[in-house]
């Protein structure tokens, strides 16, 4: 049976995955307190990209990324393509799936295993996927207004908590001027905007496809409003230098809250709230992996991919990085450059370039027989 998803489940699935981690760190670091006017200004181009996306899979209807890269690349070009796709969603998850095992350590119990914290998360999310993507789709929607909710309200204890919020900490505004803005933002296309490229996996399963596009677009430009809002929050209550240098600020930006009695340590609340945004990550990423793999291999039935896969994510998010650290560097200066910039914008660009001249040749040829 074909799976069968709403656009509106469509836009709360996107801006689920987009906030999985992002909202963990401060983004656009190198463009310092000016890092919310960046996400703004990248959140353009960003939406050029969900037109690249969606162009190709409009191109393809009856496609996702894996099985239509062969058809644009040709045989050999695009199946290699097709199975490094499908290695990125695997690397991806091990990824996110780290970020969340030392959230857990760092900020609730240091004294267990990260093996035994990361096995039992991933534990779950085999389960969930096992049982399928339209059940994760349902979920997702409820619980994106559960999240924006506490987005909502940790903002509002935030500036009524004395001495915590500070608006003048975002000045100078444009101290270096907007081409350095420009120049030192571009990885913000790539993480956290470009991450979303794995969610193409599901074009296919919109029961009102003409609704995609016009979908993916507003959760993009949500998600650019609510980056930049998290910037500004890191920024007045954090300071540049803390929120810069931190490993979590949003973990450190909740311990500033204290209103009353009632509401000391909000942040283990926040951090519940934020193991559920990396659960339906996570999740997302695994199912990309399992859906490209079974249609790689002409599989019919994709759950039964979901252990396997599932435990090669488990070990790889151990043996990625020595330490946590080392993880958030590789993210930033290596995996973000040298994976997510060539998968995420230039070979996308490079499909829809083919698929156009293509078209243009093959009208011509067209046109000459008439």
């Amino acid at each position: 049976m074909k799976t069968k998803i709403s656009a509106l489940e469509l836009i709360a699935s996107i801006m689920v995955f987009e906030n999985g981690t992002a909202i963990l760190f401060y983004l656009a670091a190198d463009t310092k307190q000016d890092a919310w006017i960046a996400i703004l200004i990248y959140t353009i181009p960003a939406v050029i990209m969900q037109i690249i996306y969606t162009s190709l899979w409009y191109n393809y209807p009856n496609d996702n990324i894996v099985t239509y890269m062969p058809k644009i690349f040709g045989k050999y070009i695009g199946y290699f393509l097709s199975i490094i796709y499908i290695l990125f969603f695997i690397y991806d998850a091990s990824r996110v799936l780290r970020d969340f095992s030392e959230l857990m350590l760092i900020s609730s119990i240091p004294a267990l295993p990260l093996t035994l914290v990361a096995g039992v998360l991933i534990a779950i999310i085999c389960y969930a996927t096992f049982i399928g993507i339209e059940t994760l789709c349902r979920t997702v929607v409820p619980f994106l207004f559960i999240f924006l909710f506490f987005f909502i309200l940790t903002f509002f204890f935030l500036i009524t908590t004395p001495y915590t919020f500070n608006i003048n900490n975002l000045k100078p505004i444009l101290h270096s001027g907007l081409p350095f803005i420009i120049a030192k933002g571009w990885i913000l296309l790539t993480f956290p905007f470009g991450e979303v490229l794995p969610l193409t996996m599901l074009y296919s399963s919109v029961t009102e496809p003409k609704k995609v596009r016009k979908s993916v677009i507003m959760a993009t430009i949500f998600e650019g409003l609510i980056h930049s809002t998290n910037c500004i929050i890191f920024i007045s209550t954090l300071g540049l230098k803390f929120a810069s240098t931190s490993l979590f600020p949003l973990l450190e930006t909740f311990r500033l809250i204290h209103v009353g009695t009632a509401f000391d340590r909000l942040d283990i609340l926040i951090i519940i709230v934020l193991l559920f945004g990396g659960f339906f990550k996570i999740s997302f990423l695994i199912y990309a992996a399992m859906l490209g793999t079974a249609s790689l291999i002409k599989l019919n039935n994709v759950k039964y991919l979901s252990i396997p896969i599932s435990i090669i994510v488990l070990i790889l998010s151990k043996l990625i990085a020595s330490n946590y650290p080392q993880h958030i560097k590789i993210g930033f200066d290596y995996t973000a450059k040298y994976i997510h910039l060539p998968l995420l914008i230039a070979i996308p660009i490079t499909a829809l370039i083919i698929v156009n001249i293509k078209k243009f040749f093959l009208q011509k040829k067209n046109n000459n027989k008439t």
